[in-house]
């Protein structure tokens, strides 16, 4: 793809707008009580661009925003000098994943406000160079020779968990879909654009992945490191949406800090460790 180093920039400075202005932007504004459509009262964060979201919505995006900044710096950082390295290149792409992942929760996730062109210019283009920048990369020779006899059993296990771990939202939508009633969670919102995404794409390439890996597939080898990059910024995230939401005052029960926090935190370690380790597989 022509441009491709440019449009990887654009991608970098969309970033850099959403969460610049998701951080640091303030209207002076304060909390206010709205009714939503199920008749609940749900207090609004009320200042900044996300005024007109939830208290843990906007806080856990203000966590997020901080997190991928500094991903996109790496990410620009990666494109600058990707082709000096094919460990940059997969690296390269799974911090791409993580902000497609980012953009996508911006466009669907985040109540429209003015940086909304932003989000879907962010979510477009990353989307296109995902696609790009995956097919170069599973047409390139850029794994060791006797990448095949190799087998990772222990790193294709830990993807399938990987994948698996996204069901622990089960918890919130069967009760939902059994018993009729909204998510317990809500608030304002119609759904949760982040089980979506999670439960029909994020774990099934993930368990893809892991099958593949598991049968020494090429395919699999090629997209592990990508899939351990993306759950190293995920184990971050987490961590700092959660520091921002209780400092803004949310009350997160002990059990959700070790379901939903602390698991994905221990993740996202293992992830690293097991990449650091695979790049020896790829070819300098």
């Amino acid at each position: 793809m022509k441009n491709a180093k440019f449009l990887c920039y654009l991608i970098v400075g969309l970033t850099f707008v959403s969460a610049l202005v998701g951080i640091f932007y303030s209207t002076g504004g304060e909390r206010f009580i709205v009714e939503n459509i199920y008749g609940e009262s749900i207090e609004l964060f009320g200042d900044g661009i996300y005024r007109y979201n939830s208290i843990i919505k906007a806080a856990g995006n203000k966590g997020t925003d901080i997190i991928m900044f500094f991903v996109a710096s790496a990410f620009g950082w990666l494109t600058y000098y990707r082709d000096k390295s094919n460990r940059f290149k997969f690296w390269h792409a799974g911090a791409l994943a993580g902000l497609l992942y980012y953009s996508a929760c911006l466009v669907f996730g985040v109540t429209f406000n003015s940086l909304f062109p932003v989000y879907v210019g962010l979510f477009s283009i990353s989307l296109f160079m995902m696609i790009h920048v995956i097919n170069d990369l599973i047409h390139s020779d850029n794994l060791i020779d006797s990448i095949s006899n190799i087998k990772l059993s222990g790193t294709a296990f830990f993807l399938l968990l990987c994948g698996l771990s996204v069901l622990v939202w089960l918890e919130f939508i069967l009760p939902a879909v059994l018993s009729g009633k909204p998510l317990a969670m809500i608030e304002i919102y119609t759904t949760e654009p982040t089980f979506v995404i999670d439960l029909s794409i994020i774990m099934p390439i993930y368990l893809i992945g892991a099958m593949a890996l598991h049968r020494r597939k090429i395919i699999g080898y090629k997209l592990t490191p990508i899939l351990l990059t993306f759950i190293t910024i995920v184990g971050l995230t987490v961590i700092s949406q959660n520091i921002i939401q209780t400092a803004v005052g949310v009350d997160i029960p002990i059990k959700d800090l070790v379901v939903l926090v602390l698991s994905f935190v221990i993740l996202g370690v293992v992830a690293t460790i097991l990449n650091f380790k695979f790049k020896k597989y790829i070819k300098i």
